[in-house]
């Protein structure tokens, strides 16, 4: 009887402290960046562009074939400056997270004073990434048209083999599938079993199964897919061939910022480095603390994007440093749950997802917080003026 007792108390005190945290009131002010955010993808495509032409950047774009949908393409934009300095800015990795991405690159190349003072002749290139998964943006998903996450998938088809031979429950995915992976949207199980789960293996044992994501079920939540998906591979192509006009074996140092919503507190910012030591010369005030937390877990994750385009896309004895920039909205177990729902429905009830869609971009994008915006966009340009600032004028020699 106390073993009950104890789980319906610990539903009792999720629930009550999700809800508390998801729909706290948000903070109305007035923005300048408010322009800068969009309705869905093509609005956020279509300031994106607009914003590239006025800052006189070269813009390309990638058409990105998907059936039954039109239209739909990752576009770059380059603002050259040094060819021995590179920074690569990613919005829209994992889709519907492209709203703050989009809307921080939007407003970077709208502002005038920022782009006279890149004058300076080692001023570093830019390469803006507009929407690294098109469909997921648009369709307000976080996955792609596979159902695959690309923070999980760029991997060489050696690591694709050693990932499908271990253990599918080698870090307890298997053991939590049942939460994550119903094949009926139905929220009151997802309170008594994650309640029930928690209880018997642990809050931080349960977060780390979770984002470690599956290679085993291309249904499941997190999955990592069986090959490079089709975004890795254009992007590759791309930067890999001549058609940018960058020469990238004079590069000698290289940043890559990629940017996501969904981890950490409401509205602040948490930066993950493949070089911590590197990244705090950078950030010096950064708040190493609120990142621990908010990347709690992920030691288990392989297949980053950025690490992937770190391998591939340059000579190897380029400096490169791979900064994955968070924004936090709700709390994770209101993000989990939102997640949950939609991809039973994706998966087994298309024609009723609708609603569900909306409220993941709902928990990834607080559209209707002008506060949120505010420090979104404030606190990513703020990172770009960080970096271009370091490779402009305090570093010397390779990125160290």
């Amino acid at each position: 009887m106390g073993g009950i007792t104890t789980v319906v108390a610990l539903v009792i005190a999720i629930a009550v402290h999700s809800a508390y945290k998801a729909y706290t009131a948000p903070l109305r002010t007035i923005s300048p960046y408010e322009l800068f955010f969009s309705e869905d993808y093509y609005q956020a495509r279509h300031l994106f562009r607009e914003a590239a032409r006025s800052a006189n950047a070269d813009l390309h774009v990638i058409p990105y074939p998907v059936d039954g949908m039109s239209d739909l393409s990752i576009d770059v934009a380059i603002l050259r400056g040094s060819p021995t300095s590179l920074v690569v800015h990613l919005s829209g990795t994992h889709g519907v997270e492209g709203f703050a991405g989009s809307a921080i690159q939007s407003a970077y190349l709208s502002n005038k004073t920022t782009l006279t003072a890149r004058r300076h002749a080692q001023a570093p290139t830019l390469v803006f990434v507009h929407a690294v998964n098109p469909y997921g943006f648009a369709k307000l998903r976080r996955y792609n048209e596979h159902n695959v996450d690309l923070n999980r998938n760029h991997l060489t088809p050696a690591e694709f083999d050693a990932v499908r031979a271990r253990d599918p429950n080698h870090v307890g995915y298997v053991d939590i599938a049942p939460i994550l992976n119903p094949v009926v949207a139905d929220d009151v199980s997802f309170w008594t079993k994650l309640a029930a789960h928690v209880l018997r293996y642990g809050y931080a044992a349960g977060k780390r199964a979770v984002v470690a994501g599956t290679y085993h079920d291309p249904r499941g939540l997190f999955y990592g897919g069986s090959e490079l998906e089709p975004s890795h591979v254009l992007l590759g192509d791309f930067f890999t061939s001549s058609q940018h006009g960058l020469a990238l074996d004079d590069v000698e140092n290289v940043v890559l910022i990629d940017v996501h919503t969904g981890l950490g507190s409401r509205g602040d910012d948490s930066l993950m480095f493949n070089r911590p030591t590197v990244g705090r010369r950078i950030f010096p005030g950064q708040n190493v603390a609120n990142a621990e937390e908010a990347f709690s877990g992920y030691d288990s994750v392989a297949g980053y994007g950025v690490d992937g385009y770190a391998a591939t896309w340059f000579p190897k004895d380029t400096h490169v440093l791979t900064l994955t920039q968070e924004f936090g909205t709700v709390d994770g177990i209101s993000v989990l749950r939102a997640l949950r729902l939609e991809n039973a429905l994706f998966q087994y009830d298309p024609t009723a997802r609708l609603a569900a869609a909306a409220h993941v971009r709902d928990v990834f994008y607080l559209h209707d917080d002008p506060h949120w915006k505010a420090q979104v966009a404030s606190r990513g340009t703020g990172a770009l003026h960080a970096v271009v600032a370091y490779l402009t004028a305090d570093l010397k020699g390779p990125l160290n």
